[in-house]
């Protein structure tokens, strides 16, 4: 009788595995890992380096960032920026200097394999100094700065995996603290600023 029992509940467990799809107790052991591994496939870690470019002013900076792909032509994500910003005063002969730290939702589309385009909202909290031409230096000023960024690039991508990329975007929004645009002042001594090119090469790799 016990043989019996035995032998229909080796049978119960082997029909189990062969309605299931598994070869072995292996392959049913490790279904929960190959179901983790499908899940973070879509998750990935990053960064960039940027760097923008004026007649008067710069900025250099990385941007760590994590990421989900919702599929093969969208990535959604967040970044955390880290830029020190730099500005000439041609009125009265200064000069700004500037830190920028901030965070960034962001969004990228694929519309074919080698090309997307990407847009992302900054918010920057910005301190920042002016040292005259005399070289004495102000007290530090604290400000934040909203910017909205649109840029165009070029990717070097596997689906699932990582990728590389390279991109030239701008800032249109008109706020004179961004750390992505160029001060001036105009011939009646009004403040002003103007976009400068926002240039960014970096890589994705995937959680798993």
């Amino acid at each position: 009788m016990a043989l019996i029992l035995g032998l229909s509940v080796n049978h119960t467990y082997g029909q189990y595995q062969n309605d299931n799809g598994y070869e072995n107790q292996d392959d049913y052991e490790q279904q929960p890992q190959q179901q983790r591994q499908q899940k973070f496939r879509h998750y990935f870690i990053g960064g960039n380096f940027l760097a923008s470019f004026g007649d008067g002013g710069g900025a250099f900076g990385i941007n760590p960032s994590i990421g989900y792909s919702l599929n093969q032509y969208v990535d959604v994500g967040i970044g955390f920026n880290a830029v020190y910003n730099y500005n000439k005063d041609y009125y009265y002969g200064g000069k700004w200097r500037t830190w920028n730290l901030g965070v960034a939702p962001f969004a990228r589309v694929y519309p074919v394999d080698f090309l997307f385009f990407e847009g992302s909202f900054e918010e920057n909290f910005i301190s920042s100094r002016y040292i005259d031409k005399e070289g004495v230096k102000s007290d530090r000023q604290s400000a934040s700065a909203p910017s909205l960024i649109g840029s165009i690039g070029y990717v070097q991508r596997i689906y699932g995996q990582s990728s590389f990329f390279f991109s030239v975007g701008m800032d249109f929004l008109n706020n004179k603290n961004s750390p992505y645009r160029e001060n001036y002042y105009d011939q009646g001594g009004n403040l002003r600023s103007r976009p400068t090119a926002i240039i960014r090469t970096g890589f994705n790799i995937n959680l798993w």
